[in-house]
């Protein structure tokens, strides 16, 4: 019997294998290693339990534990870690092996295992120091310092209760001389130690601190380290619950003034913490301190920049406040301070910069050059209240206009060209690169460069050809990646067709193609054998579909069919809708050209690629155009291109075209689209120009809740917010006269479906459609409307995100429309009021984005956007204070032109609130009041002085409303 024979019968049989393995020599460990391998792999393995649906792995518990003995002793350190063999570092399985076999990595092993962030599994700390002792381990201080916080908390033999027993320390001498040190020097859970567990003894809370205290006290810990490391831990980059802690110690401790300024440089030290508590807590310390004898005055001063750039307003305040008592203290620091104190003009506060303001006004020279220049360097972004204190300070400097009305300039609308590839080596590029979503439109590109180079695929060719294939046929075949969309999916299925429509004109030059077909069809049958559930993903474009069976992928896939057709029949023309410039734009010279192709041919355009080209076709150079196809086009072709570039066209009689009609019609006169185009879709005018009507409400709703007493879920009614749009019929209502005589009448045919048919989003939960939303607005770039009606109902329904993937979503709907020229609609306005009172930060910033640009460009109406804020806040729906940061953040001065603009949003928001005031309208009406008096405007809107009356009746409102009033 061989020793892999052996060493198979005693893991089948669950025998003990340790009398096997500790006979082994070297080379019968090397001959066991690939064996044991196969055997981890085998046992490790999820099976199906009978005919049910639940798994569980191959191998019992027992088979498992002799596999990992197995691995401890033969495989390497890298094997061992990619083995499922860490169950074996424990005491009870390593104390009777580790003294006749110590694998020559354990050490190292080790080592990188107290870079987890928990390794109490594997040690504890009297077992560590026992293997370091007995010569198993060198000392490994992060290590200590992870597994010594639990060391005094004891567990209940055989029960999850625990003991504080910190009696514990004092076991061994090195514990508070060395060890305990290391718990500053390294991030641990000493922080959290005791949570989460159940203490049986009197003791409280704070158990870490009270043993660190008490052995202080007893003199076995050095104080003034101990205060030092507190300190010097809480600046450290360790988390916030960590940082907190340490700062927590250091108060716990209570230090004298004495030893606060012995430790002056380590509590300024604090003020580059991340985390706001260390530096607001020495703050609190300072106010105390800052007029004894021995503050260092100037060291604050040099420090004290970064607490007044920080994020919290209380420390910038703190800070202020010890300023203006060190000015009044010391005369010679005066100017200083002053310069100091500027910094905190960065915040878009107006109590900050009031506050700020009035110090230097109380404490600064006049004719201090130095104190004018860094006020000026501040100026512009000052609110009018501190301006007016400052007026002594800025009357050499100060301009009747800060912004002028050029401030932010129109970039214009240059596109950049998109290269089709010329020769096939650029098309291989091309191809192998498409499945990758670099590019947007390489998704239409692929399929315009296969008709293009459809003649030259020689079978060396196709070998050059053959990575993009296997490419191809592993995004088929492999498990989804979380930035990968349906439409990669699909590419890459229209893709591998084609290639097996080489392989039917072509059988020797393409058989490289077969082969390949082949070998995954292998592998997609051994999976199937193993999982009976598994479906095979193999498949052409044909007969592709999404799980949702969604209406939305149906432009693109007939695409896609449109050009397999024309490379079945192997007609050279060109598809219509392939961009020509990014992302997503037709030229009209182009497709003039491409339709003079077809003309000559006798070939109508594919339906759906028409559309699409007509929804991406740029109305620019329309004098050229127009003489181009003059000069190239006739009859029907000639007068639907008129239409596009904005000549008056109508269809005539007997005109086959209609849904391009319909596409170039409705494109053009959207969202007041002519009866004349209505009658050719079956849709409702909501439906091809996106004007849907829309609310935001609370809306009643049942969920369930598991009841304990009656053991089961019981119907809870409740409450939410959010976003609703009125969809309605997707089919126009016909009177039942009309219907009949429709039937009755053979020539009355039911029109086709458009591209506005098929513009929808259906999903339950989102999947991968946010990875191709970039794609599907793409489509229809000049009316992306219609589609963000369907992305608000899906991703912002309940303003706040479920997943990260319906954040995603609504991040790349505003990257695209960044890249866009269309005019705003109703629902353009919707998505971008709702995303500026989003959650998510990012989202918020992409907003005002959007709205900087359609200001720039005269497409923005801010008007809109305020009275679907001011709608919103009527109900709640997201906290004011989103809004109001976001204003002062990107919004405000921007230039003349954007703070009249800031002006209108403002005041129509505040028009649709309601009589009673909501969290945050006092940052609202001040925001109000600043942008006024930088608008040099008054109040005068009516509706807006009501609601500031009715508003008045709020203590924390009456000064801001006055001073709205003075304006």
């Amino acid at each position: 019997m061989t020793i892999i024979e052996e060493f198979t019968g005693i893991v089948e049989r669950e025998e003990d294998a340790t009398p096997f393995l500790k006979a082994l020599n070297k080379g019968q460990k090397k001959e066991l290693y690939p064996a044991l391998k196969r055997l981890q792999k085998h046992y490790s393995e999820y099976v199906q339990e009978g005919t049910g649906s639940s798994y569980s792995s191959r191998g019992t518990q027992a088979q498992s534990q002799i596999l990992s003995l197995a691995a401890f002793i033969c495989f390497n350190q890298k094997d061992f870690e990619q083995s499922i063999s860490y169950g074996i570092i424990n005491r009870e399985k390593l104390t009777p092996i580790l003294p006749w076999f110590c694998p020559d990595w354990f050490n190292a092993y080790v080592d990188k295992l107290s870079l987890q962030e928990y390794v109490g599994n594997y040690f504890d700390y009297d077992w560590y120091l026992e293997l370091v002792e007995q010569g198993y381990l060198q000392i490994n201080r992060q290590m200590v310092a992870k597994i010594l916080p639990e060391h005094i908390f004891p567990r209940k033999e055989k029960t999850w209760k625990f003991e504080y027993k910190p009696e514990n320390l004092l076991k061994r001498d090195d514990t508070l001389r060395d060890h305990i040190w290391y718990l500053f020097e390294f991030e641990t859970n000493l922080h959290g130690a005791e949570n989460y567990k159940q203490f049986e003894d009197d003791s409280v809370p704070g158990r870490w601190m009270d043993a660190l205290k008490r052995y202080m006290s007893e003199g076995k810990i050095s104080r003034e380290r101990l205060l030092k490391e507190s300190i010097s831990s809480a600046t450290k980059n360790f988390n916030q619950s960590a940082s907190n802690w340490f700062m927590d110690l250091f108060m716990f401790l209570k230090p004298t003034k004495a030893e606060l300024l012995h430790f002056q440089s380590d509590l300024l030290n604090t003020f580059n913490s991340a985390n706001s508590k260390p530096y607001n807590v020495v703050l609190k310390l300072f106010k105390d301190l800052a007029l004894e004898p021995g503050f260092a005055i100037s060291s604050f001063l040099d420090h004290v920049p970064l607490v007044l750039t920080a994020e919290s307003k209380t420390a910038v305040s703190s800070a202020l406040m010890i300023l203006d008592k060190l000015a009044k203290k010391y005369p010679e620091q005066r100017e200083q301070v002053c310069i100091v104190s500027c910094q905190a003009f960065i915040h878009q506060d107006n109590n900050i910069q009031l506050r700020a303001a009035k110090l230097i006004q109380k404490y600064g020279e006049i004719n201090s050059e130095v104190v004018k220049e860094t006020i000026q360097a501040y100026y512009d972004a000052l609110f009018s209240e501190a301006r007016n204190v400052l007026i002594d300070f800025s009357k050499e400097f100060i301009s009747n206009e800060t912004l002028t009305v050029d401030d932010l300039t129109d970039a214009g609308s240059d596109f950049v060209e998109i290269r089709i590839p010329e020769t096939f080596d650029e098309f291989v590029f091309l191809a192998s690169q498409s499945f990758d979503q670099n590019e947007t439109y390489h998704f239409d590109l692929l399929p315009a460069a296969i008709l293009k180079f459809q003649n030259e695929m020689s079978a060396d060719n196709i070998l050059k050809l053959m990575p993009a294939f296997q490419r191809a046929y592993k995004i088929i075949t492999s498990d989804w990646t979380s930035s990968m969309g349906y439409l990669d999916n699909m590419l890459a299925k229209f893709f591998t067709s084609f290639g097996q429509l080489l392989v039917s004109f072509n059988p020797v030059g393409a058989e490289p193609i077969r082969l390949m077909q082949q070998s995954f069809v292998k592998l997609e049958d051994e999976k199937k054998a193993k999982w009976d559930g598994y479906k095979m993903r193999l498949g052409g474009i044909k007969p592709w579909d999404i799980y949702t069976h969604s209406l939305g992928y149906k432009p693109h896939k007939h695409i896609l069919l449109n050009a397999f057709f024309m490379l079945e029949r192997k007609i050279s023309l060109p598809l219509l809708s392939t961009p020509t410039h990014e992302p997503c734009w037709v030229s009209p010279m182009t497709l003039i050209e491409r339709l003079s192709q077809y003309q000559k041919a006798n070939v109508i355009p594919g339906d759906m690629d028409f559309q699409i080209a007509i929804a991406r076709c740029l109305p620019d150079n329309q004098t050229e155009a127009i003489k181009l196809a003059n000069e190239n086009l006739k009859g029907e072709y000639r007068e639907l291109m008129g239409l596009i570039l904005g000549e008056d066209q109508h269809p005539k009689d007997g005109y086959k075209l209609k849904s391009a009609w319909l596409v170039a019609g409705v494109t053009k006169s959207s969202p007041n689209i002519d009866a004349e185009w209505l009658s050719f879709s079956s849709l409702p005018d909501t439906y091809l120009n996106g004007e849907f009507r829309w609310d935001s409400l609370v809306e009643d709703y049942v969920w369930q809740q598991y009841d304990y007493k009656l053991s089961k879920n019981v119907d809870v009614p409740a409450k939410r917010k959010i976003i609703k749009i009125d969809f309605g019929d997707k089919q126009k209502k016909t009177s039942t006269f009309k219907t009949v005589l429709n039937k009755i009448l053979s020539n009355q045919k039911e029109p086709e479906p458009s591209i506005y048919d098929y513009t929808e989003l259906k999903f339950e939960y989102i999947s991968a459609e946010h990875n191709d939303i970039k794609r599907l607005l793409y489509l229809t770039p000049r009316q992306p409307d219609i589609l963000i009606a369907h992305i608000i109902n899906k991703g912002l329904r309940y303003i706040d995100f479920s997943s990260e993937n319906d954040k995603k979503l609504i991040i790349y709907t505003l990257e695209t429309l960044l890249t866009l020229e269309y005019r705003h609609g109703n629902m353009a306005n919707l998505f971008i009021a709702s995303c500026m009172i989003s959650s998510d930060k990012t989202v918020r910033t992409y907003a005002a984005e959007l709205w900087i640009k359609g200001v720039t460009r005269k497409n923005m109406d801010s008007d809109a956007i305020g009275k679907i804020i001011g709608k919103h806040e009527q109900i709640e729906l997201a906290p004011l204070k989103r809004f109001t940061d976001l204003v002062i953040s990107n919004m405000f001065q921007i230039s003349k032109k954007h703070n009249k603009a800031l002006e209108n949003m403002l005041t129509c928001c505040i028009e649709q609130m309601s009589d009673t005031p909501i969290s945050g309208c006092k940052k609202l009406l001040e925001i109000y009041a600043e942008v006024l008096s930088v608008n040099k405007s008054k109040l005068l809107n009516e509706r807006v002085v009501a609601h500031l009356t009715a508003w008045e009746s709020a203590e924390s409102l009456k000064r801001v409303i006055q001073k709205l009033r003075n304006i």
